[in-house]
């Protein structure tokens, strides 16, 4: 099968970008309807790479397709499927920051350590400013740790539960960051003394701290959640 051609690769990997930082931070807002020639007009491109790019991002169940409706951005999870997604979040995360307790060399925590920085440099910026900042390094936080696990199915795996949680951390509300920003201070220490038990510990109590912070964050959103 022959392989596409790398500056197509690289135009699809851009479009693909693009349109799913647009759908995290709700600048494409869930449950909206997606125009293939709109989004092609708009990001100057063919319809070939935004196809290709909505196809990628419907595997990650970011967009879905409907027959004869085309293409919609994926609406927030109902209660109980925001349950789900933390169950399993708990179930792999634990296991992927033990994992890399035991892996991560000091690129990996000098990555690490940055990131963290960045998140807490983030608070002193302007409010819009500042969210995108920190949600964008918290989530680099999470992956550098699952890509320090040596795993790549978990990491592929945990990318595409993030992408879901993402899609909630626009609602933060004022002191999520520096309480954020503690927990994941004590993770990095667990790391730096590559002490699996305790970083899979660490995770998961930042996990259903991080749950119970957007779950009040969203009274109304999420009625059938459990609290």
């Amino acid at each position: 099968m022959a392989q596409p051609e790398p500056r197509r690769q690289v135009l699809a990997d851009t479009v693909h970008d693009t349109i799913r930082q647009r759908l995290l931070e709700h600048a494409i807002e869930p449950g909206s309807k997606l125009n293939i020639n709109a989004l092609a007009l708009e990001l100057e491109v063919s319809p070939t790479p935004v196809r290709e790019a909505l196809a990628r991002l419907e595997a990650d169940g970011l967009v879905l397709k409907r027959t004869l409706a085309g293409y919609t951005a994926a609406p927030l999870l109902s209660g109980q499927e925001f349950d789900e997604l933390f169950e399993l979040r708990m179930l792999l995360e634990p296991a992927a920051a033990a994992r890399a307790a035991e892996r991560a060399d000091a690129a990996d925590l000098r990555a690490l350590a940055g990131q963290l920085a960045e998140m807490r440099e983030a608070r002193a910026a302007g409010p819009d400013r500042a969210l995108q900042s920190f949600v964008r390094q918290d989530a680099l936080f999470h992956d550098r740790i699952a890509a320090a696990c040596g795993n790549g199915l978990l990491r592929g795996s945990l990318e595409r539960l993030h992408a879901h949680t993402h899609l909630y951390r626009l609602y933060f509300r004022e002191g999520i960051a520096e309480e954020t920003c503690r927990e994941h201070e004590r993770i990095l220490d667990t790391l730096r003394e590559h002490d699996a038990d305790a970083a899979a510990a660490t995770m998961r109590t930042h996990l259903r701290r991080a749950r119970e912070r957007l779950l009040g964050a969203l009274p109304e959103a999420l009625p059938d959640a459990a609290r």
